[in-house]
């Protein structure tokens, strides 16, 4: 068994008063013999040192990440820290981060980091929570194969690094206190825990029923669509993708062992007129682009809020809806966020959210079998 509760603060410089204000919102004689804690936050935490304040008063392990948004069940802000506690009498949560990862080491790093914290417990885990980071010669889902291949294919939940700042510039991951903007924080859950994973990406409505192959690529550098120029291929279905708009045009990659299709974005136009994707782009591969509206955002969000409710037993829900989701409602931003308090509130259980800037959730593949995925643009939720 394990329950969740949250505890939320917007005092950024009285450190006193931050840590004060989240113990206060937290029963700690309620908690059951083992406890992990899981951070949401705006940069100016870390740099306040409130984290590292709120992390040396807790009594258990802690990860987290700067988030664009932090929300709970009792409300939502872009400048709030949100704390998350799982709690069980038999389910641990031990923790661990890596040292700055770039593209020399992040393989060696993430294999070092998951050896060490396996290595605490007797057992595999049943699920890891992780938040990496955002780097800029490292592609999220190089990050997620590295780590897939070292806790052989161990379902994975959690999220690239983000933060207000669209730049990326001012990022970081947490644990136990301690921050990296290249860092990469893991915890393993281990005892009777069974995950259930949500993936809500774009409506069938907003995906081109022309399909395409990749015919040219190196990894997530995509080269050539049906043997055109990429964006000469976008220019014949009539998208201009420039360097101001290249993170709304969403990809769908119809991968040979996935059952649905997986959503990416792409993040770099590069000067031959290659761009850099959100995950691998394989040659041979189908796929097709989709669109971004508001319309097929609050259906995604329905849709996974709809999943969520279904799980009527759920103890713990946990969310990570893509920031771009964020980004693209404007003006009316905070209108997913609504739409999520609406709904979970009204059915009582603590849940948490933040923004994501790369989601790493599990999705079966064709014999139903969970393999661990990196997406763009998705609504992504973990229920316990």
């Amino acid at each position: 068994m394990i329950k969740m509760y949250t505890a939320r603060t917007s005092e950024i410089d009285e450190i006193d008063e931050a840590v004060k204000e989240i113990k206060g919102q937290i029963d700690f004689s309620a908690l059951k013999k083992n406890s992990g804690g899981l951070i949401f936050c705006h940069i100016d935490f870390i740099e306040s040192g409130v984290v590292k304040a709120l992390c040396d008063e807790l009594p258990f392990n802690v990860i987290g990440m700067t988030s664009m948004v932090g929300a709970d069940e009792h409300g939502y802000g872009l400048f709030d820290l949100t704390l998350t506690v799982l709690t069980s009498d038999e389910i641990t949560f031990e923790v661990g981060m890596t040292a700055k990862i770039d593209r020399g080491n992040y393989i060696d790093e993430t294999e070092k980091l998951y050896k060490s914290v396996r290595g605490k417990i007797e057992t595999d885990p049943a699920v890891i929570f992780t938040f990496m980071p955002y780097v800029r010669d490292v592609s999220g889902y190089e990050v997620v194969a590295a780590m897939d291949k070292a806790c052989n294919g161990i379902p994975m939940w959690g999220s690239i690094t983000n933060n207000i700042d669209f730049n990326y510039e001012t990022v970081e991951t947490i644990c136990n206190g301690e921050h990296l903007s290249a860092g990469v924080a893991m915890m393993l859950l281990n005892g009777p825990v069974e995950p259930k994973f949500i993936v809500s990406s774009i409506p069938e409505r907003n995906i081109s029923s022309s399909r395409a192959v990749i015919t040219k690529s190196e990894g997530a550098i995509l080269r050539e669509i049906n043997d055109l120029p990429i964006l000469e291929y976008l220019a014949n279905i009539g998208l201009v993708v420039t360097k101001d708009n290249i993170t709304t045009t969403p990809l769908m990659i119809y991968y040979d062992d996935a059952a649905e299709p997986v959503a990416l974005g792409f993040y770099t136009l590069f000067e031959d007129g290659s761009v850099l994707a959100g995950g691998y782009m394989p040659e041979g591969t189908s796929c097709a682009v989709g669109s971004i509206d508001a319309r097929g955002i609050f259906e995604s969000s329905e849709a996974g809020l709809k999943r969520i409710l279904d799980y009527e037993d759920r103890s713990a829900t946990l969310l990570l809806p893509c920031v771009t989701r964020y980004i693209m409602l404007a003006p009316d931003q905070e209108g997913e966020l609504r739409l999520i308090r609406e709904k979970l509130d009204a059915g009582g259980r603590p849940y948490m959210m933040g923004y994501s800037g790369g989601e790493i959730c599990p999705m079966p593949d064709a014999q139903g079998k969970l393999r661990n995925r990196f997406h763009n643009y998705t609504f992504c939720a973990c229920v316990l």
